[in-house]
């Protein structure tokens, strides 16, 4: 990871790290898979595997649908990366609880790549909001699938055809290590496994394993409405089929977010990741620092259930994909 990128995580970190000092209940969080082209096969953890542990005998799932488009053109040295396309993951996460500090889950995704229909609408939306740029969007064809990757020695990727299928299963636990008033933390641990079909991009081939501490609190600088999270994970990539000569087998990762309760049953939250580079490449989107950005809120439709919605953006551009639409339905478990 860069200097400056290292220097910059922590300046934006250190508001986190300093609210769960000063603060002493959990609030949800927004998902935010990574449905990178060439990353999101592998077993990142999402911010919203936190510190809430479910007790003995509790139950929980959710389930989530992400769409991201994808828009990069990078041609740095012998390098030549192109995506346009859609990418579309459904997941079915089931958590139970073992003990009162204890807790196991499974995460069943599938995953489709397509041309998509989503790019007019893509470009509306940037033209909203212009300074999160379009990248190389307006010099294209709308509606397209074009994954392409390739240097002065070898083609590694050329995708042309729509692909569907169950992609990488991936099981997480949690340790709790405290909980008190507005406040929790706990140990997170994940093992994605090579269940997808990498060459149709649906996996990576290998087994990872990632390892992190997650902290959420509410009642941020005592008001009650106010609540926050990070996340810090580090993940041990197992090699994959793709491009096993150039990926790196560390990758750090901080989330942190913001939430604000509008109304009784209304949540806005504000969220980002950071995360070094996946692979050894001059191209940004592969050897670069990845910046996403995700907003949105979350509706407390009864006592136990709770509907999201939410976007994700390549703050950095092209650094992740270029937007992402997110809907999940939460079932949680009452302590």
């Amino acid at each position: 990871m860069h200097r400056q990128s290292i220097i910059l995580a922590w300046r934006i970190a250190m508001p986190i790290v300093l609210l769960h000092i000063a603060c002493e209940t959990v609030a949800d969080v927004l998902p935010d898979h990574d449905n990178g082209v060439l990353t999101g096969i592998f077993g990142f953890p999402e911010s919203t595997e936190g510190s809430a542990i479910l007790l003995r005998g509790q139950r929980g799932w959710d389930t989530s649908l992400i769409v991201a488009s994808h828009n990069v053109d990078d041609t740095r040295g012998s390098e030549d990366y192109r995506l346009d396309g859609e990418t579309t993951r459904f997941a079915f996460t089931y958590r139970h609880g073992l003990s009162d500090r204890l807790d196991i889950g499974v995460e069943l995704p599938y995953l489709w790549h397509q041309s998509g229909n989503l790019d007019s609408f893509v470009d509306r939306w940037h033209d909203i909001f212009g300074s999160l740029g379009g990248g190389a969007r307006a010099n294209r064809e709308d509606d397209q699938l074009e994954f392409f990757y390739a240097d002065s020695q070898a083609t590694f990727l050329d995708v042309s055809n729509d692909a569907d299928g169950i992609s990488d299963i991936r099981l997480h636990a949690g340790w709790r290590l405290s909980k008190s008033e507005g406040r929790s933390t706990a140990l997170r641990l994940g093992i994605k496994l090579p269940t997808g079909d990498s060459d149709e991009l649906l996996g990576s081939g290998g087994t990872d394993i990632s390892l992190g501490l997650a902290s959420d609190v509410i009642g941020f600088l005592g008001n009650a409405k106010l609540s926050g999270f990070y996340r810090v994970n580090v993940t041990y990539l197992g090699e994959p089929d793709r491009l096993a000569d150039r990926y790196n087998n560390l990758v750090g990762q901080l989330s942190f977010g913001l939430g604000y309760q509008a109304h009784r049953n209304v949540d806005l939250r504000l969220q980002s990741r950071i995360r070094t580079a996946v692979y050894d490449s001059e191209v940004g989107s592969l050897g670069g620092t990845s910046v996403s950005l995700t907003f949105g809120a979350d509706f407390r439709v009864s006592d136990r259930y709770r509907l999201v919605f939410s976007v994700g953006e390549d703050v950095k551009v092209e650094s992740a994909p270029d937007v992402s639409f997110q809907i999940a339905l939460r079932y949680t478990a009452q302590e």
